[in-house]
């Protein structure tokens, strides 16, 4: 019998022994395995790792690292169930959880992101990174009041956070709480002005306040950080229509279409500037050839665009020649002298109600220098209360040969053609992506999503 229970205790002790080199050995993967990963030899940090877990499957830390090097190779799906069994074994540890919020929000799974953010903050409340990201899911879930909360906690818990700064102008700015945005934007760049994004986002902020020159001058700073960003270009774009400078809204566009053949969007965009531009000088052919291009290239990129189909058959012809001495516009001048056509509609009626409409012509001649008979606008003001019936008389002189002519000039973006005869540029609602003065507008990815702290996980 005593034999027995010695050879049982001893069976303990070799098990006992065993099990504990099994887990010295485990431990050994496990720190070799950190050490590839912070090399940045991630498939043998891989290795390492599974390595320590075969040997000890309730070695958390292994299953974490496991995580990491997954989730420095980009392969999300693969780091989440590493760090949930994990969380599994040490449901406590709000560095793990926090792990594991992460990659959901990476893999753009905000609801689980959030839930599990949420377990971080319960853990440790005043955990600031968990509290910025918080602020980034629930802003992507349009949860904004959440959004604000969080990033309003971030910034009190560290007000040298750039980041928790730039998210709380980014709830603002949804809000439409501009000056507020704008304010938190400013404060970001004090504390880190190496962010393009976040200029972009205060460029575009004073863009919804109609402040021209200072969202300029914010696109600029943010083009020399991102030169080859598209979404600076397109804002920087933006800003330069506004202010009619359709040359340099073309220059930030075309390197755009060039590096991205198939930005159908940016093309149409380009081809609308084109036209704007033709409409003003329909001399100039070859901007409306520029813009049969562009809006070509859009279709083969998309196909199912009618908008565009329609554009191309209409302006697949140049715009006739302008009578000799007339210059058609986008703005056309010729429109005020309608009025005059009404005293031959009802001359007889009441005459005596318009005596003074026959001077109208006298008081605009500079609008009509194409006319062909000057002389004759004049004579009404010489007895404008003794004749108030000439206007029955005379208008048919300048009724028909004076008005076709000004209805000539092909209409504008925007201006609709009542004949129905004459082409018309239909401009797209947002020329060059998304409107930034639309008030209506749900929050894009022109607002930033800060990447989420460094390795700060504890």
């Amino acid at each position: 019998m005593r034999r027995l229970v010695t050879l049982m205790v001893l069976g303990i002790c070799a098990g006992a022994l065993a099990a504990g080199c099994h887990r010295e050995e485990a431990m050994h993967h496990y720190g070799t395995g950190y050490v590839h990963l912070e090399a940045g030899r991630l498939d043998d940090a891989i290795q390492e790792f599974e390595s320590a877990i075969e040997l000890d499957a309730r070695l958390s830390l292994a299953y974490v690292g496991l995580g990491d090097a997954y989730r420095e190779k980009g392969e999300f799906e693969k780091a989440v169930d590493p760090y949930r069994r994990a969380v599994s074994q040490r449901p406590g540890e709000y560095t793990f959880q926090y792990r594991l919020g992460r990659v959901y929000q990476a893999l753009e799974r905000d609801t689980e992101a959030a839930g599990t953010y949420e377990n971080v903050v319960d853990l440790n409340p005043d955990y600031v990174p968990a509290r910025v990201n918080l602020g980034v899911v629930y802003f992507r879930l349009g949860d904004l009041d959440k959004a604000e909360t969080n990033c309003k906690l971030a910034t009190e818990l560290d007000p040298q956070h750039a980041f928790a700064w730039s998210n709380l102008g980014a709830v603002y700015d949804a809000k439409g709480e501009m000056d507020r945005a704008v304010a938190a934007y400013k404060h970001s760049i004090g504390l880190d002005a190496g962010e393009a994004p976040v200029h972009v986002n205060l460029g575009t902020a004073y863009l919804k306040q109609g402040r021209y020159d200072d969202a300029l001058e914010e696109l600029k700073r943010a083009a020399e950080l991102a030169p080859n960003n598209p979404v600076v270009r397109k804002r920087l774009a933006y800003v330069y229509s506004k202010q009619k400078r359709y040359g340099a809204a073309i220059e930030e566009l075309q390197p755009i279409v060039e590096a991205h053949p198939g930005d159908w969007e940016t093309r149409n965009s380009l081809a609308a500037i084109y036209m704007i531009l033709y409409l003003r000088h329909p001399d100039q052919d070859r901007l409306r050839v520029s813009a049969l291009e562009q809006w070509h290239a859009s279709l083969e990129a998309k196909p199912d665009q009618a908008d565009v189909r329609a554009q191309v058959q209409q302006w697949s012809k140049p715009l006739p020649p302008a009578p000799a001495g007339e210059t058609p516009t986008a703005e056309k001048p010729a429109e005020p002298a309608k009025p005059a056509e009404k005293p031959t509609e009802k001359p007889a009626a009441k005459p005596a109600e318009k005596p003074v409409e026959p001077a109208k012509p006298a008081e605009k001649p500079p609008a009509k220098p194409p006319e062909t008979k000057p002389a004759e606008p004049a004579k009404p003001p010489e007895k404008p209360a003794e004749k108030p019936a000439e206007p029955a008389e005379k208008p048919p002189e300048a009724k028909p040969p004076e008005k076709k002519p000004e209805e000539k000039p092909d209409a504008s973006a925007g201006k609709k053609d009542e004949s129905g005869s004459k082409p018309r540029l239909v401009v797209p609602k947002n020329i060059l992506g998304k409107d930034p003065e639309n008030p209506d507008e749900k929050p894009d990815d022109l607002f930033l999503k800060p990447k989420p702290p460094g390795d700060d996980e504890g």
